[in-house]
């Protein structure tokens, strides 16, 4: 009788010792590993499209009235740059090109107090950027700003007559800006952001033209609402 107890007593021994073996293996063992937070370090190209919102003042200087103009336009380009993220900080440069279809036009007294017509136009505008953001995973909120360039054409023209002037100018500036962007995928970026540029005063000398046009003092402040999409190398 003792000896077929010893072989069943040896089997519940085994077993209590098996299990619990597999019990500590389960405690015991590697936790899953986290998903990966992106990485934004990193150069990049990309196409822009949205609106620019412009205040264009034609000021007098010489015996017209003033021209107040809020032109604009579409505006879209290409741009460039490179990231290096600093976790959860990221920092940049970006440098862009692209079309400012922006344009206005005014009528004015002359010193005589006849009507005449005076118009702003833009065609092309550049930007190099310093950026700096915080990244949450995929979602980047930045700042940026730097130097801006554009152009800005300027005519004045008398309504009856056909006669007219023009003077365009190329423009030095400043920017800046705050943005949001989205990568999609480990390639694929979406942005949204707001630019503000500064242009400054310009003089233009239409006195020496041919139809002796008032002379203006010209500033220029543009607004850009903008969407951008992203290829991330």
């Amino acid at each position: 009788m003792r000896k077929s107890i010893y072989p069943w007593a040896a089997g519940l021994l085994i077993l209590s010792s098996s299990a619990g073996f597999a019990a500590d293996a389960v405690a015991t063992g590697p936790a899953p590993e986290a998903a990966s937070s992106f990485n934004w370090s990193g150069a990049y190209v990309g196409a822009y499209a949205g609106g620019s919102f412009n205040r264009n003042q034609l000021r007098n200087l010489s015996g017209s009235t003033d021209v107040n103009l809020s032109p604009d336009g579409f505006t879209g380009g290409l741009l460039m740059g490179y990231n290096y993220q600093f976790d959860p900080v990221v920092v940049g440069v970006e440098a862009e090109f692209g079309y400012d279809g922006w344009k206005a036009g005014g009528d004015f007294l002359n010193s005589s107090f006849q009507t005449r017509h005076a118009e702003s136009e833009g065609s092309y505008v550049g930007r190099i950027r310093a950026r700096g953001g915080y990244a949450i995973d995929r979602l980047l909120l930045f700042a940026a700003g730097g130097v801006s360039f554009g152009r800005d054409k300027v005519t004045q023209s008398n309504p009856f007559s056909g006669a007219s002037d023009t003077l365009a100018k190329d423009l030095t500036g400043w920017n800046v800006g705050i943005g949001a962007e989205y990568a999609f995928t480990s390639n694929w970026v979406g942005r949204l952001e707001y630019i503000h540029d500064s242009f400054g005063k310009q003089t233009y000398d239409f006195k020496d033209l041919t139809h002796g046009f008032a002379n203006r003092e010209v500033s220029l402040d543009e607004n850009t609402v903008r969407v951008a999409l992203e290829y991330k190398f």
